[in-house]
């Protein structure tokens, strides 16, 4: 018995159904910026803003980011590695969690430092998709530079190096001063501008300025003095936000500048945390909310907050603990040593804003932490041609989004093709 079947609809007819089914959902605004803000990707809005003018009037309305931002927190897309194999320091790209939508910039941010070639390069900094770079040549001349790695055409704009120290009033000739110098990207710059703090530490006395680039020219921008004798970091464990400035000191203390109204306090570490040498510290920018101190001890990832407010000083509190062997046992850690012990070989090497990931060398393996889900890589495995690590600076994609400028012309013949197609 041969079963009837319902007749199909002509070709066409299907077509424009389907046709018209898409245009239901895609001409109501709302549904659009649903189906936009679930993309997860910033180069997606980028392709998305190509299709009109409606797509990407909604793709870069401010309101439409802030909630893009919020559901997807930029993306880490891999580190700059610098190590100390030969005459020169050693600079690789290291993808992170690789996805086949993010290829082209990560190869992009892979050969950006070709260009470099001949010349030894060291990364001081990393803010969103820019880098702070100073390269030396054969004669040992310097050159700082503020890159782009992932721009198209890798912009590099040469900056002046910081400013010489400032004239600091001395109580006395044999009272000794000591400089110490941080370097710090903007959040939202134009490219060039980056700030610079600098600090005289004498025994008496400690006084901070904050120095901003503006037109290739230094700018003070504020200034701090505490009768207060600390001494300068052994290493740099430095943190600056929009306000203020961190500095964790050799005295277990961390040194507050706050550039509003200028004037410096101390902030005494959590309690049970050291600062010892080897890499245990490390500060994170948190916000509005304040600031997060993330510390290893023997095996165990503490992650701590202090919660800043105009007439609340705060206090620390631990947020986070990460066992280190548990996190990692999907790595091949058979010949690692145990990480317990005062002679743990586990150094902090980058953190994340908001305390979100950290890069750790575990025993000569560098390795990548998201601390939100608690997944970790093995991200590269140090040679003896490598010598020593000098530095992991994280390579985030670039947030906002830089929308094409394009002209009114694209969108009119795209328009004009779109009608030819379905005439």
């Amino acid at each position: 018995m041969e079963i009837e079947r319902p007749p199909q609809p002509p070709p066409v007819a299907a077509a424009v159904a389907a046709a018209a089914a898409i245009s239901m959902v895609l001409g109501d605004d709302d549904l659009l910026r649903e189906i936009l803000v679930r993309l997860g990707l910033p180069t997606s809005l980028l392709r998305a803003a190509l299709v009109c003018r409606r797509w990407l009037r909604h793709a870069s309305d401010p309101a439409f980011l802030r909630r893009f931002r919020d559901l997807h927190p930029p993306r880490l897309l891999g580190a700059y590695l610098s190590t100390s194999a030969g005459p020169a320091p050693r600079l690789r790209f290291l993808p992170i969690r690789p996805v086949p939508e993010l290829a082209a910039a990560a190869r992009r941010a892979g050969s950006f430092f070709d260009a470099f070639k001949g010349s030894s390069a060291a990364v001081y900094d990393s803010r969103g998709g820019r880098l702070l770079v100073t390269t030396f040549d054969d004669r040992h001349d310097s050159t700082h530079q503020v890159c782009r790695p992932l721009s198209p055409g890798g912009d590099t704009t040469v900056v002046p190096p910081p400013p010489p120290p400032p004239p600091i009033q001395l109580n006395n000739d044999e009272e000794c001063l000591i400089y110490h110098y941080g370097e710090f990207l903007r959040d939202d710059g134009d490219g060039r501008s980056y700030f610079c703090v600098v600090m005289g530490f004498s025994e008496l006395q400690t006084t901070v300025y904050l120095y901003e680039l503006h037109d290739i020219n230094w700018v003070v921008k504020a200034s701090a003095a505490a009768q207060l004798a600390l001494l300068p970091p052994k290493s740099r464990v430095m943190l600056f936000d929009s306000a203020n400035f961190y500095m964790l000191s050799t005295t277990n203390r961390i040194l507050v500048c706050d550039f509003p109204s200028s004037s410096i306090s101390v902030m005494e570490l959590p309690n049970g945390v050291e600062n010892k040498p080897g890499g245990c510290i490390m500060l994170s920018r948190g916000g509005s909310s304040g600031i997060f101190l993330i510390y290893v001890k023997e095996s165990q990832l503490l992650i701590f907050h202090h919660r800043m407010g105009a007439n609340d000083p705060g206090s620390w509190s631990l947020v986070d603990s990460v066992s280190l062997r548990q996190v990692c046992a999907n790595l091949d850690t058979a010949r690692w040593p145990s990480v317990d012990g005062p002679s743990a070989g586990v150094k902090l090497c980058a953190v994340g804003d908001n305390a979100e990931f950290v890069l750790l060398e575990i025993f000569g393996t560098i390795v990548f932490l998201d601390i939100t889900s608690r997944q970790a890589e093995k991200v590269y495995e140090l040679t003896p041609e490598d010598k020593e690590l000098v530095s992991v600076r994280p390579l985030m994609l670039i947030w906002p989004p830089v929308f094409p400028q394009l002209k009114d012309a694209y969108y009119d013949q795209k328009e004009r093709c779109e009608a030819q197609s379905t005439a």
